[in-house]
């Protein structure tokens, strides 16, 4: 992500922040142009590890050199069922936050994520606050990915014809944890609901592209799927990415 960093658009500012939803605290980073005017905002979602990592708040970082608010956020809570509507519910009180922050006041927000990130379709399907939506990689269908989920759970491939938002999907031919024949699904869903979605499939390229492999925590064991960065597929994938909000959200 060093090549995001190393020529910045315009200045920026960090602030360490706790995001109030339902009562409960979240620890978050903010990232906002250095402008004192506001700008359209990107929300961040991390992937399955459970928290953000220093490449969500690099790829956060670099929105704000572009011109955009954008909060990364540590949005699960341990031992919670990885998908359930409280998630959902979460998000939404976590878009409602950024969107009333003086940075943002007034202007759309959209969601990226990565992976289990892919939350970001259920929020997109909950409201219609999402105005761009991308997702690296996505959890689209975790069933067809061999992964047990209760039988009432609302997965992202599940609410292709309620998303309100124009969606940018990334995603590796050799990922071997969500098969890119999962991502052909959750765009032709998408586009048969009459939405704006757009695949992009990258050859060779595995899960987790933009950073590879997570370091070693305390009580995980380690994936066994096949992580591996991709400096080509994650430099066109943050073109790709940017070019969307820019689009979609204005700068």
């Amino acid at each position: 992500m060093a090549f995001l960093l190393a020529a910045p658009a315009t200045a920026e500012t960090r602030t360490e922040v706790s995001v109030a939803v339902d009562g409960e605290s979240y620890v978050g980073v903010l990232f906002a142009p250095a402008a004192a005017r506001p700008a359209p905002a990107v929300l961040v979602l991390h992937t399955s590890y459970g928290e953000v990592e220093p490449f969500d708040e690099d790829y956060a970082r670099a929105l704000a050199r572009e011109g955009f608010v954008a909060l990364a956020v540590n949005y699960m809570v341990r031992n919670e069922r990885r998908w359930s509507s409280a998630i959902t519910r979460r998000l939404k009180g976590m878009v409602g936050w950024l969107a009333a922050r003086p940075e943002a006041a007034g202007k759309p927000v959209g969601v990226v994520g990565f992976s289990y990130g892919a939350q970001g379709v259920l929020l997109a399907a909950a409201g219609a606050r999402i105005k761009a939506l991308v997702v690296y990689y996505g959890a689209y269908d975790v069933r067809a990915a061999g992964f047990r989920v209760g039988p009432n759970v609302s997965l992202p491939i599940d609410v292709a014809a309620q998303v309100n938002a124009p969606a940018l999907l990334l995603h590796g031919d050799l990922d071997d944890e969500i098969p890119v024949a999962i991502a052909r699904r959750m765009e032709r869903a998408l586009k048969s609901a009459g939405k704006t979605a757009e695949l992009v499939v990258y050859p060779g390229v595995h899960h987790r592209f933009d950073r590879g492999r997570a370091a070693p925590r305390e009580g995980r064991a380690p994936s066994p799927s096949t992580l591996v960065y991709d400096e080509a597929a994650t430099k066109d994938a943050w073109v790709r990415s940017l070019a969307w909000f820019k689009k979609y959200l204005g700068n």
